[in-house]
């Protein structure tokens, strides 16, 4: 089937702006979506990396299931289209709570260790108003109340409760003091915080726009989809690919992302390696009247149309 090609009234930037016909197979039905803009897509993005990020400190368990997944849906991918909406809504609600969890727990983090360092205080200080007062050493009378370490270094007789809470107060300082991290163990901690971040990834972008009608959290927020332009629905393989395509982009410096300020489709270099294209969902579409006239495609049919049967003259006297 030939497609129409954009009149030359259209100027770059409006070009960019719809689907637009090109030398590969296209489904005439997308020619004329309304695509999406570079902003909106970058906002989309970031809020997907800030899930995975999030996502990514769930533990290695969750991981594993995902991935599994991914191999499974590889070998068998036949889903009816409503089982697919299912699973969409499902695993976008997995992502949801796992990512509030470790929101909330990384929220929390630093609430929890005063709120333990003044039980550990109190606990202290209770033991060293149990002293007895005729000036015996605080922890003598106690017992196990007080941490080994600090028993044992209570040599000072004379030493005042105020003083001795002054001196827990700076033994805990000192040993909630992180430690320095030696270069392999900084090498070692990127490492599984990639790893984790790339098996999330590919969990992440493959698994959610095969099944939620090629939209992941980011791009559902923004109102954006991606669309193969064949008009197939779009499938973990083709997610993948995308997956691929964002590593390439990255690799080449982000010149492969940038590609979309001048692509004529607006596809990036994810885009272009999986055939599909990013649609916005809120504007409208461009009629084929606006600037694809249907009576383009139909020429090439009338210059090959056959010419009418004439009967032949009759020969002349």
């Amino acid at each position: 089937m030939n497609l129409p090609s954009p009149p030359e009234s259209l100027s770059s930037a409006e070009r960019r702006r719809w689907v637009t016909p090109e030398p590969l197979n296209v489904a005439p039905e997308l020619v004329g979506l309304p695509l999406a803009t570079p902003w909106r897509r970058g906002v989309a993005m970031a809020l997907d990396l800030a899930v995975v990020a999030l996502v990514a400190e769930s533990g290695d368990l969750w991981l594993f299931a995902g991935l599994v997944l991914v191999v499974v849906q590889l070998r068998n991918q036949r889903h009816a289209k409503e089982d697919r909406k299912r699973l969409g809504w499902l695993l976008a609600a997995l992502l949801v709570w796992l990512a509030a969890s470790q929101a909330w727990s990384l929220w929390q983090a630093p609430k929890r260790e005063p709120a333990a360092a003044e039980r550990v205080l109190a606990r202290a200080g209770a033991a060293s108003a149990a002293a007895p007062a005729s000036g015996a050493a605080p922890g003598a009378a106690t017992g196990s109340a007080l941490p080994p370490a600090v028993a044992d270094d209570e040599d000072d007789p004379a030493e005042t409760q105020g003083q001795h809470i002054a001196r827990l107060e700076a033994e805990l300082e000192k040993a909630r003091a992180a430690r320095p991290m030696t270069v392999r163990e900084q090498a070692e901690e990127l490492a599984e915080n990639v790893a984790a971040r790339f098996g999330w990834g590919i969990v992440y972008f493959s698994l959610l726009p095969a099944w939620w009608g090629g939209q992941t959290l980011g791009k559902r927020a923004l109102r954006l989809r991606v669309l193969q332009l064949t008009g197939q629905p779009v499938t973990v393989m083709t997610s993948l690919k995308r997956y691929g395509g964002y590593a390439a982009g990255m690799a080449t410096g982000g010149l492969g992302f940038a590609q979309i300020l001048w692509d004529p489709n607006r596809q990036g270099l994810q885009d272009k390696a999986a055939h599909t294209v990013v649609v916005d969902l809120r504007a409208p579409r461009r009629s084929p009247a606006a600037g694809f006239p249907q009576a383009e495609a139909a020429q090439p049919a009338a210059i090959l149309a056959p010419v009418p049967h004439r009967p032949p003259e009759e020969p002349r006297p």
